[in-house]
């Protein structure tokens, strides 16, 4: 019976700005929808300082996704922040790491999407380039805009490595991509490789190939549905699948 039922994927949730002074927890839509589709059940996994509860949270879940947000604390990777570094809330940053941590230790299958990426970057002992319109591109690269204020249309082709888990699950050495970030990985951190690059050379996904399905985008693939960036999702569905039946055995 199993077989028939969806696989729970469990998704971070970012902090809202605050109403009449009280928290708020958000995520944008897409993500669940993305993943509805691709035949999964989202769990909002709400933050909590708790290990116990963090433990139990993740225990209920068959994959799990980090969705995008605003930017990491660069003291985590050895910087000093920069005026265009708008922090993330720390409440969702210190739980974002630890949900990772325990999915790491229980080989769970997990993807990052943009901010998700680099937290899982950054995990590893990754840098981060804190805001790209400073970096000189190659000489032999176009000059890209990673982002453009306010156009969530900004895109830019990506290409592939051939033989990663990012290739078997997109079906495809490039594609085109939306983009809207302004930071993105410097060092690719221990233990993951570059999976895929912006034609001007920036890492947009890396991954650990030791791992069942271990998987981060820098792009935005919630935002891109009839295209074959709903593959992403699929492959993280069918791989919280095989996790399931395989810990139900």
């Amino acid at each position: 019976m199993s077989e028939n039922l969806r696989p729970h994927i469990g998704i971070t949730m970012d902090a809202g700005k605050p109403d009449e002074k009280c928290k708020l927890m958000e995520l944008p839509v897409d993500y669940v929808e993305s993943v509805i589709k691709a035949g999964g059940l989202p769990i909002l996994l709400p933050w909590t300082k708790d290990p116990a509860v963090r433990a139990q949270l993740l225990a209920l879940v068959d994959g799990l996704l980090i969705p995008g947000g605003n930017d990491l604390d660069p003291h985590l990777y050895g910087q000093e922040k920069h005026p265009e570094t708008k922090l993330t809330a720390k409440e969702r940053q210190d739980f974002d790491f630890a949900m990772l941590a325990l999915a790491e230790q229980r080989q769970l299958p997990t993807l990052g999407i943009c901010m998700g990426c680099q937290t899982m970057n950054v995990q590893r002992q990754g840098t981060l380039h804190q805001h790209l319109p400073e970096l000189d591109p190659p000489a032999d690269a176009p000059n890209l805009q990673h982002r453009k204020p306010g156009d969530r249309t900004n895109a830019h082709d990506v290409t592939i490595r051939p033989q990663t888990m990012l290739a078997g699950a997109m079906k495809l050495d490039a594609l085109p991509t939306n983009s809207r970030h302004h930071q993105g990985i410097a060092k690719v951190g221990h233990g993951l490789v570059a999976s895929a690059f912006a034609p001007d050379g920036l890492v947009e996904a890396v991954e650990d190939p030791t791992l069942p399905f271990w998987v981060a985008v820098q792009w935005h693939p919630e935002n891109l549905f009839g295209s074959p960036h709903e593959r992403l999702f699929q492959a993280l569905v069918e791989a919280a699948r095989k996790h399931r039946d395989a810990r139900q055995r």
